[in-house]
Parts: C-alpha cells; structure tokens; sequence
C-alpha cells in the first residue's frame, strides 16, 4: 500500500491532508524552478538539449527536496492551528524560492557567480554607492516580484485542490529518482573528465553532486592517463588565463624546483628545529611577511600555482583547466612533474593543478610519511637524471610535518619532551601546548634532513648554477597560539595559520631579506615574467605581483574550504560560508569591528567574478 503521506486514506485527516499540500507544493514549484534554473544556461549558446536536460532534473530535483524539507518543518506545523496559517506559511516559503532564484539569474547572467551575503550587504549598507538601483529599475524589479508572489499563491490554490482528490506520490518519486540519475550521471563523469557535464554543476545554484572516484577507481574507471584538451576545457565558464599567453625573446632556462613542506609556519625556521633551512636561508634570498593563499593545502597549493584567489577551485576542477605556471613552463618546452609524498587524488591535483601532465606520478609508495617523505626524494632525483637535456620544473612536497611523523629511533631529536602519541580528544582551552609544539617541530626536523639532503644534491649535481630553488609551504599549523582554543589549520587565518617562509636561491641574486609583505599569487608572475618572458598583462593570469615589487598588496584574498578571508595590514574581514562577515585581528584572531573593513568588498566581488566568462 502506497504512504498515507502521498495517498488518500479512506478517511482523510488534516495531517495527511498538510503533508499531501507540501508534497505537491514541492512538486510544481520544483517543475517551474527547473525551467527558471535553465536561465543560468543562456550565457552558453553551444549547450545542446541534453545538458539542459540534465540542468532540469538536477535543479528540479534538488529544489524539490529543499522545499518539501522547509514546508514540512514550518507549513505543515502551521496547519496544526489551521489550514489557512500552513496555506500562508507555504505562500512565504514558495514566493522567496521563487524570488531569489529568479534574482539569482540575473546576477549570475551579469556576473558569473551567485547571490552571496557580501553581494546583498554591499547593496543594502552602502547607500548606493556600490550598487545603486535607477526608478525603472526598482519599478521592473517590483512587478517582477509580484508577478512571482502572484505566482506562488496561484500554485498554493492549485496544489491544495489536487492534494484533495490525489497524492503526489509519482511525481515526488519521478524527481527524485531524475535527482538520483544526475548525481550517478555526474559521479561517473567526473571520473571519465566528461567536461560537458562537469561544467553545468557550476550553473546551478546549491547544487554540490556526489563523486565516487574512489568506487569508479577500483574498476579502473578514472582517467588519469589523458592529457587535457584544451580546446575543450576552454568551453568552461572559467575564463583563465584571459587570453592566451605570449612569450618573449630572451628567456632565462633556469630550472626551477619549488620545495614545500606541508603545515610548516613562518616562524619556525631556526638553528635547532630546521638547521639546514636555516643554513640555507642564510646564502638566499629571505621574505620575511609572507603568507598562503589558504589556511589548508587545497587552498594553499591552488593559489601558489594558479595564482588566483582559491574560490576558483570548483571552476578549475570541473574545466579540468591546469594552472598557469604549469602550462606556461611546459609550453616553452620544460619537463615538469610534481614529487608529492600524499596522493594527488585528495585534493584533487590531479584534475586541477596538474591535469595537462600525463603520464602523472600521482603520489609515494609507503606505509607512512617516514618512507613517504624519502621515496619523494628519490623520485626527484632520478627524474632529474632522465630528462634528456631539457630544463626542468619541479615540485617537491614532504607532508611529513602535517601527520607529526617522527622516528622513534632517532637519538638526534631536539626536542625530548614531545607528546608521543597524538591524541586530538585531549586538545582544549587549558591543554599545555608544549609538548605538542615540540611533537610538530621534531616532525620538522626529520623533514629538515630530506631539505639538506635536496640542497646537497643540487649542489652535488651542479644545479645551484642554474636552478631557481624556492622553499616554502601550503599553510601554517597553530597550536593555541590565539588563546582561543585553535589547533592545526583550516580553523582561521591569523599568522600562526597563513603566514609561511618563503626562501628562494635565485642564481646571480646577492642574498639579502626583504621585509615588505609577499603573498604567494607573487611566485607564478615572478617566475614567469622574469624566466620565461610572458608579455601578457598580469591581470591575465594572476592577482599577484612581482616578488621584488615592494608595492600592490594592499589587501589579499585567503581562503579554507568553506569561508574566505581579506587581509589588509592586521585586519582580516572573514566571509564566512554563509555570507556572514566577521572582523578579527590576524596577529591573534582577536575580534575587531566588521564596518570599516567591509571597504575590501568591490574588491572581493570583482574577484568572484574576474576570471569568469
């Protein structure tokens, strides 16, 4: 027997009656959502019947499942007073699904992304100054919003007579089920690199598809033997780079090996915990206010080789685009390969950052990062030998310090009173960080050793003659230094977890310490101005600037996964996942007045949607 919750009982009780008005509520207004959704569509003439078939079911579907959600906590609790109260509280719910879809079409058509918390904020507190609304447009924007009111009523007194006679059952069903396809459909095209499909999901608001490349893996169904086309993935809605890139005469073929070390803070770097780094930065060049373009690696790595703010991720991994630095140094004929302890399938590298390389060496061999970290190494070292007279690019990446890897033979270590098994259940406010402190910076001395032994090799190898070495990391890693109860990363983006070393042995570059602020967007339009002689603009491909440009960073963006952050002097203006914006300190994460940072928000919204089409 179907449920009584779709179905007409012999004898209909007013609860039944409510949840069949919410079920075919959801039904029609999902069914015109996803024709509304198509909207997001019109910016792309070359999308074919099948991609919008494939938007229609999956904004229907999603809608209908939000909806049905919010009516049955809110309208069908009202209609437990009366009919007429969970009527109405439909009317609310339905009329602004319909208008803020409706108004998020017109956004993303004129900007490339959705409606988001600063976007409103900036309107409403801003005195028109940002965003200003002329009379015919208020006059359109009001019958707009009728229109869709009048809409959502006439759907309420539609619904509720059908809901008399029949359930909504079937159609509940139907969407759900053309839901569930899409996201299967997605899974597996994003493991095959289907750039026709992957593409959309940027399209529809709130929609975020399943993956299952780690199911599609076992069956060897993840392409990571392809390389990218780039006529194809230049379909995307990611604009990047603007336009194609020009190289001048005069290039300098130095190599260039980046080496970063995962978690390693900006101030950690000393005789004792790092002495052969330090040896290092002693004969290099030194950026002493550095910082990360994210609080974790996807963040941190995506900025540093794409050189753009890290809220462009999603765009690059549905394009499949690859970072500019990579495509430029493969394009002038280097051979590039990453030598990552960590697997480039978790953040996804492999499609982003990395998707031009094939063959690509997707991660170590080992049980640890203690067998990790040193197979990483090796690698290198025999790519290096094998590249048949070409310059190269590398990157060398420990992660050693991120999973606290200390040797428990290891008589040399500096600090003896380190915690000697991590536990993250006993962290809190009044936890002695000490101990945990001296854990992380044993695990960085063990890494110090493979950073030594890299230098000795260049050097052995005779390639400090000619190779741009560039040591740095993804993030920091805090251990409470706020007094507020943040460990690790990913949590906020004081100091402790975005500011980073940079340290660079840059052939025929007098060693000397620069004490300006440097972000890490500056490493990719250094390199390949100074190297590879780009002729492009920077605002083609990068937010940053030349390292050895004193001036343009009056603010920067940082993100983690789910909140971005600018970061103007010691203030930091938090745009958190919801929209919401908080204002803090980045020296100590103390709290600071939100209103005169909001200044940076044209700034941030013009980067939204800079680099899209």
């Amino acid at each position: 027997m179907a449920s009584s919750f779709f179905v007409k009982g012999p004898r209909m009780t007013s609860l039944r009656l409510a949840i069949r008005n919410t079920a075919w509520n959801s039904v029609i207004a999902a069914i015109i959502g996803g024709f509304i959704a198509l909207r997001f569509f019109s910016t792309n003439p070359d999308f074919v019947w099948w991609q919008y078939l494939y938007a229609f079911f999956a904004a229907s579907g999603l809608s209908f499942l939000v909806l049905f959600l919010l009516q049955s906590l809110f309208s069908v609790s009202a209609s437990c007073f009366s009919k007429k109260a969970g009527s109405f509280v439909s009317f609310l719910i339905l009329s602004l699904y319909f208008i803020a879809l409706v108004s998020d079409t017109f956004v993303y058509q004129q900007y490339r992304f959705h409606i988001n918390w600063a976007m409103i904020d900036l309107a409403i507190n801003t005195d028109g100054q940002v965003i200003s609304f002329s009379t015919g447009m208020i006059i359109q924007i009001a019958l707009i919003v009728t229109t869709l009111m009048l809409l959502s009523a006439i759907c309420v007194k539609i619904c509720g007579k059908i809901s008399e006679k029949k359930g909504a059952l079937w159609p509940s069903l139907l969407l759900i089920f053309g839901y569930i396809v899409v996201n299967c459909v997605y899974a597996f095209s994003f493991a095959q690199n289907i750039r026709a499909i992957t593409t959309l999901t940027e399209r529809i608001p709130l929609y975020r598809p399943v993956r299952a490349n780690s199911f599609f893996a076992k069956y060897g169904l993840v392409v990571k033997t392809e390389k990218v086309d780039m006529q194809e993935a230049a379909s995307s809605t990611f604009d990047y780079p603007k336009a194609p890139l020009r190289f001048g005469e005069g290039q300098e073929k130095l190599n260039v090996l980046i080496v970063a070390v995962d978690c390693l803070r900006g101030d950690v770097v000393d005789p004792i915990t790092t002495p052969n780094l330090y040896a290092i930065a002693q004969k290099s060049i030194v950026f002493k206010d550095h910082y990360s373009t994210g609080n974790a690696t996807r963040a941190g790595v995506f900025g540093l080789f794409y050189s753009i703010p890290p809220l462009y991720w999603k765009y690059a991994l549905t394009s499949n685009i690859p970072a500019v630095l990579i495509e430029s140094f493969m394009q002038e004929g280097y051979a590039v390969s990453p030598f990552t302890s960590s697997t480039l399938n978790r953040p996804e590298f492999y499609a982003t950052v990395f998707s031009n390389i094939r063959p690509l060496r997707m991660g170590s061999a080992g049980k640890n990062d203690l067998e990790r970290d040193p197979n990483a190494l090796k690698d290198f070292k025999a790519w290096t030998k094998d590249k048949a007279g070409k310059p190269f690019f590398g990157f060398l990446f420990f992660d050693g310090v991120h999973s606290y890897a200390v040797p428990d033979d290891d008589p040399t270590l500096p600090y003896k009173n380190y915690w000697e098994e991590v536990n993250h259940l006993k962290l809190g406010p009044d936890f002695d960080p000490e101990p945990y402190f001296n854990r992380y910076k044993n695990a960085l001395y063990t890494v110090d050793k493979l950073i030594g032994e890299t230098y000795k090799f260049l050097e052995k190898e005779g390639y400090l003659k000619n190779t741009v070495v560039i040591f740095t990391s993804d993030h920091g890693e805090e251990f409470n230094d706020s007094r507020l109860n943040y460990w690790g990363h990913n949590s906020n983006f004081s100091k402790a977890q975005i500011k980073i070393p940079l340290i660079i042995h840059w052939p025929g570059m007098t060693p000397h310490t620069i004490d300006y602020r440097t972000t890490a967007y500056d490493i990719a339009p250094t390199l390949m101005k100074r190297l590879l002689k780009v002729q492009n603009p920077l605002p083609d491909f990068s937010v940053g600037v030349d390292l050895f440009a004193s001036g343009g960073r009056d603010v920067f963006i940082s993100s983690s996964y789910l909140e971005d952050a600018l970061v103007s002097g010691d203030d930091v203006l938090l745009i958190k996942g919801t929209g919401m914006m908080e204002g803090h300190r980045l020296s100590d994460w103390g709290d600071m007045p939100e209103g005169p940072m909001k200044k940076w928000l044209p700034y941030y919204l013009d980067m939204r949607g800079k680099y899209l089409d």
